[in-house]
């Protein structure tokens, strides 16, 4: 694990959404709990699937550099940035990467506080996952 540059422990975030959602989950997140050098957002906008898998793409190979293990949080499962998100990892079975899609601002906040602890990434993601779902509620 040499090749790595952030502390050992420490997970990427990368949010991946449609529009500049992820953007602005990342900017809310970071208001609640502080500046996270981990997270990271990618977009998919007017410019197109192919420009955005290419964005993606180079996104998630430089975080692999960085980080042992990374984890995507995309915003509708089975929608496009999901998709080429499962892509990217199906064809690259070696990969350290975990893919979470539903995303809300909760769960992103738990990942941000909780991603530099030394948990295992399958823990880390189920715990998010609830939080997710606990987090939707009404009055």
């Amino acid at each position: 694990y040499g090749r790595f540059l952030k502390e050992e422990n420490m997970k990427a975030i990368l949010l991946v959404t449609h529009s500049t959602m992820c953007e602005g989950v990342k900017a809310s997140c970071e208001m609640i709990i502080g500046q996270k050098e981990n997270l990271y957002t990618c977009s998919l906008t007017e410019e197109g699937v192919d420009n955005f898998r290419v964005h993606l793409v180079a996104i998630i190979e430089k975080l692999e550099k960085e980080y042992k293990e990374v984890i995507i949080v995309t915003d509708i499962p089975n929608a496009t940035p999901y998709n080429e998100c499962c892509r990217y990892i199906l064809s690259h079975k070696d990969s350290h990467l975990c893919l979470i899609s539903g995303m809300n601002l909760a769960m992103v906040i738990e990942l941000g506080m909780m991603s530099s602890l030394d948990m295992e990434m399958k823990q880390l993601v189920d715990q998010v996952i609830e939080t997710g779902k606990i987090s939707i509620c009404s009055l």
